[in-house]
């Protein structure tokens, strides 16, 4: 089969791709973070931190 003759479901799924019949669960800033300015997010054994600003944007870092 050729590429341009591909339709959705013959694509190779990407790792962390939910596919085409799988939706992405999606979550409020607020649902997050609360009444707070920032938590703590662990993955990996590291830790991340989601912090809201003063200007109303998100910064994530490790």
């Amino acid at each position: 089969m050729s590429p341009s003759n591909r339709t959705e479901t013959d694509r190779p799924h990407r790792r962390g791709d939910a596919g085409p019949f799988h939706s992405k669960r999606r979550v409020t800033s607020t649902e997050l973070l609360g009444s707070g300015r920032e938590i703590v997010i662990e993955h990996g054994g590291d830790e991340y931190r989601l912090r809201l600003t003063s200007n109303d944007k998100l910064i994530l870092t490790k």
